[in-house]
């Protein structure tokens, strides 16, 4: 998977994971309801305690509760079917392990739990015995030459990692298929997610196969006089898109100005820097002889699985200054909310790819490189645009940044056209979704948005031709592209009108998400 569709992967779950609950939990508040009553045991079979979470399977009613001090609960709920997890809390009731969940009845997933239905005026009764948390043993392979690894670290669901040579031990993890991460504290091999198996009462042992990661290797300097620039980090965008991650491989040049990117997947690649701290130096896509501003320009590298490549010096010139205050087209008033930058990903908390506005619509990026670049303006309120007021990142206009200077950039931002629809699972139901809009001849991402009662309203500069992308559910994750289809490449195309509004009815389909 892309750098960047780990990005778009990133938002997209924390935002479901958010708007979810909250609105399950709503919807169908005046149902006929029936009791469920549950009955958790430990493996021992004395009473257990934890949280429960019910999750009705057409996600229209969620609940988290607490077991009693007998290991039960009772509860009234809208008749219909449910999956329940179970999270225990071995040590203290307030502290439930969410690495031992589990899924009624002894399950891992959600996919394997069972439909417990509930019937207006009925009576549901559950049991439950908590699975014994058992260890299991995982090696690292060389997926190319077979050859063990060294060294291997795993963790599982969120829980600290540790490292083993030449393998590692995880105590704790409910039997059953498990998904763990597995890699290399060297960085010279790709992380791999795997899915292995959990032994009740046995040590299982797991042979994890990694992928040799490639590398990027030079030395970082000053333009001027060659001496070597400390504090200089670069990471990768996949070459042409000047699509930088939110999360992905990161390295920083030492004091000699050497700097190693490990970690990185085969491909074509753009190298992007950035010095960090209060550094005199401005950012720079590394183009084939110095920076710029444009990742049209930069310098392509093509890498191989495994592969070392050195590249030249990348030669840092002094940093320059843009302000400005952003203002809209159909008020004056200041723009009070969003943020200026140079993708649609914000970047690493330490290492952002922008600045936000503040309560007057003003901005300062003091870390840019003297050259020209294409800002990115992402608000609430107006449709996301560049510089210049336009859609996609190859029709914006560039400003242009002086070394040791400040330039004023202050744009009237466009609203846009009024997008609206409705969402619909493939039984007519209105659900939670999170749209992308795509420019459809160069499939940049030109809007997006998220509702929470089915219904959903976002602002598009037109005049453009569009595909929407969607991505829903909580447990369980969808994909799929208006209208109906699966494929991107299938997507149907709408045109949005330069000004006004337009309705676009999107129904959701199961496409199970990549």
């Amino acid at each position: 998977m892309s750098v960047a569709r780990r990005s778009l992967a990133t938002f997209t779950a924390a935002v479901l994971a958010a708007v979810l609950p909250a609105t399950a939990a709503s919807a169908t508040q005046e149902q006929d309801v029936g009791l469920l009553r549950l009955t958790v045991t430990q493996p021992d079979g004395t009473a257990a305690r934890g949280a429960v979470d019910l999750i009705a399977t057409d996600e229209s009613h969620s609940e988290y509760l607490q077991l009693d001090e007998s290991g039960q609960l009772s509860v009234e709920v809208p008749a219909t079917d449910y999956k329940i997890r179970i999270t225990p809390a071995y040590y203290d009731p307030d502290l439930p392990d969410d690495g031992l969940r589990q899924w009624v009845p002894g399950k891992t997933s959600y996919a394997q739990a069972e439909a417990l239905r509930v019937t207006a005026g009925g009576t549901t009764d559950v049991a439950e015995r908590l699975l014994p948390p058992s260890p299991l043993t995982v090696r690292g392979r060389d997926a190319i030459t077979g050859a063990p690894i060294t060294e291997v670290c795993a963790y599982a669901d969120g829980r600290a990692a540790n490292c083993g040579d030449p393998e590692i031990t995880i105590r704790r993890l409910v039997p059953g298929p498990q998904t763990i991460r597995v890699y290399t504290e060297d960085g010279n091999y790709l992380a791999t997610d795997a899915t292995v198996n959990v032994v009740e009462g046995e040590t299982a042992v797991a042979v994890v196969d990694l992928t040799p990661a490639a590398h990027v290797e030079t030395t970082v300097v000053d333009a001027a006089t060659g001496a070597p620039v400390a504090g200089a980090c670069a990471t990768v965008a996949p070459a042409g898109t000047g699509d930088l991650p939110d999360v992905g491989p990161l390295a920083c040049s030492d004091g000699t100005g050497r700097l190693r990117l490990g970690e990185v997947e085969a491909g074509s690649w753009n190298l992007f820097v950035r010095p960090t701290g209060d550094s005199p130096y401005g950012a720079q896509w590394v183009g084939a002889t110095g920076g710029t501003g444009d990742p049209a320009q930069a310098r392509t590298i093509t890498l191989a699985t495994g592969q070392a490549v050195t590249v030249p010096p990348i030669r840092l010139d002094r940093a320059g200054i843009v302000t400005g205050t952003v203002t809209s087209a159909a008020t004056g008033a200041p723009v009070t909310s969003g943020e200026v930058s140079l993708a649609h990903a914000s970047g690493l908390s330490y290492l952002r790819w922008g600045a936000y506005l503040d309560d007057r619509g003003a901005y300062r990026i003091d870390w840019l490189g003297p050259y020209r670049w294409p800002l990115l303006f992402t608000t609430g309120d107006h449709a996301l645009q560049w510089s210049g007021g336009v859609a996609t990142r190859g029709q914006a206009k560039p400003v242009t940044v002086r070394a040791g200077r400040s330039t004023a950039y202050s744009p009237t931002l466009k609203p846009g056209t009024l997008v609206t629809g409705g969402l619909t699972d493939s039984a007519g139901r209105p659900v939670s979704a999170v749209l992308t809009f795509h420019n459809a001849a160069t499939g940049e991402v030109v809007g997006s948005v998220w509702d929470y009662d089915g219904r959903y309203e976002a602002r598009v500069l037109g005049r453009q031709t569009i595909t929407v992308g969607w991505q829903w559910g909580s447990f369980v994750s969808y994909a799929g592209w208006y209208d109906g289809v699966a494929d991107a490449a299938a997507a149907k195309r709408v045109t949005v009108p330069s000004s006004g509004s337009l309705t676009v009815d999107i129904g959701l389909r199961p496409f199970p998400a990549s």
